[in-house]
């Protein structure tokens, strides 16, 4: 324990002042290399394991906590921003969304948005020096026109780019949709044996199928024509994800709608209506081939860091936490 002195200058006295110490900050009750040492537990662990661990209260701990992340993001040197990623995650499930943005060459996070609206992105983008904004390149983003008109507006040399994955994981979901009506239908006039459990195998790709899974996919299609067709359409567009140039995609993806236009399921009509919106942001991936690969592992990420605190009531507290995480990885 220390006794610090407090004096009362005649030039002022209604001014007193404490005598000041290198080793402890001012108005606090514990030293620097304590705070150090405390902030380090609290770097891998919850706040209030370290507030149980020390003795401490849980406010005390965050404070101690915030102060040091601080010090570490504005020591932390200036990233060159090219190729971003955003996407958003619930804060709160159901209630509250952040958007995320990530530098995608780092993986650190730039920026948490609260909020998922085009004008909670714009207006908090536009607070960004005007030559950071310029020098970005790319963003990857899933389908979003929130997120597309956003990067439009704030950043004048960037290309939004859709994410492959996304594209993907629409197609997949309009094929899963256009097999339960198809399996409604034969349930209803046919025998319900020969469709049943056929999702995954209809939905795999054909090389990692299971003996049993083919077998199950081979008397579906060869009795029913319309999930022979569905399996045939879906396979067939995996081929755009093996073509390198843009104009030869371009060129498949019209291919792929006359295919689609002569087939009889909506849900893939629909696939490929979404496609042709977005076509331009699609061939964006040829000038950049860019991914929220890392977008959505960082994501994983934060909600792990949002599961081992049981979650977070305070946006600023749980923004440091994933930004320092994010650099210290």
């Amino acid at each position: 324990m220390l006794n610090k002195k407090r004096y009362v200058c005649d030039c002022d006295p209604v001014h007193p002042f404490d005598e000041q110490f290198t080793f402890i900050r001012k108005y606090q009750r514990q030293t620097i290399p304590y705070e150090k040492y405390a902030f380090t537990l609290m770097h891998k662990n919850t706040i209030k394991n370290v507030a149980d661990i020390l003795g401490h209260s849980e406010h005390t701990c965050q404070r101690i906590f915030n102060h040091y992340v601080n010090m570490v993001l504005d020591n932390a040197p200036p990233e060159p921003l090219k190729f971003l990623g955003i996407d958003d995650i619930a804060h709160r499930k159901g209630h509250n969304y952040n958007i995320v943005i990530y530098n995608l060459e780092t993986g650190a996070v730039v920026s948490m948005i609260i909020g998922r609206k085009k004008e909670d992105v714009v207006t908090h983008i536009q607070t960004w020096p005007e030559e950071i904004r310029a020098s970005v390149l790319a963003v990857s983003m899933d389908m979003s026109r929130t997120y597309c008109h956003s990067i439009l507006e704030c950043f004048p040399n960037a290309k939004p780019v859709i994410d492959r994955f996304h594209i993907s994981q629409h197609l997949h979901r309009c094929v899963d949709e256009a097999r339960k009506h198809i399996q409604n239908h034969i349930k209803k006039y046919g025998k319900k044996d020969e469709v049943f459990k056929i999702r995954w195998a209809l939905l795999k790709n054909v090389e990692d199928l299971t003996h049993e899974e083919a077998l199950r996919l081979i008397l579906s299609c060869t009795k029913y024509p319309q999930i022979e067709q569905l399996h045939y359409l879906k396979e067939e567009f995996r081929e755009f994800f093996f073509i390198e140039n843009k104009d030869n995609a371009a060129a498949f993806i019209a291919y792929y709608n006359a295919l689609v236009a002569e087939s009889n399921i909506p849900e893939l009509k629909i696939f490929c209506k979404t496609l042709s919106n977005w076509l331009p942001y699609i061939l964006n991936y040829y000038d950049y081939p860019i991914s929220n690969g890392p977008t959505e592992g960082n994501n994983h990420k934060i909600k792990n860091i949002k599961c081992r605190a049981y979650g977070y009531r305070n946006t600023t507290n749980f923004e440091l936490r994933v930004k320092l995480e994010s650099i210290c990885a």
